[in-house]
């Protein structure tokens, strides 16, 4: 009964290893790929810059208008927001 519990144990091991070498290889590919096509990363992705703020970055630029009715209604829900939160 040991030995069968030892082979299984052996054999987790074994499949957690596989499942880290594996990540650890596509991580290493991946970012040669990136550094190959000289990949920047975009100023929107930062980890410094406010997620999930309804306020646009900068008050001075023109913000596109929504396109589309899913646009449409975010836009109408941001709006309206807005306006409780202003009071």
């Amino acid at each position: 009964m040991l030995a069968v519990v030892a082979l299984v144990i052996a054999l987790a091991i074994a499949f957690a290893a596989g499942y880290v070498t594996r990540d650890l290889i596509s991580r290493k590919r991946r970012a040669q790929a990136r550094r190959w096509r000289d990949y920047t990363e975009p100023g929107w992705l930062r980890a410094a810059a406010p997620a999930n703020t309804n306020e646009a970055a900068n008050t001075n630029a023109a913000v596109p208008p929504a396109t589309g009715e899913l646009g449409q209604m975010l836009d109408r829900w941001e709006n309206r927001a807005r306006a409780r939160r202003a009071g």
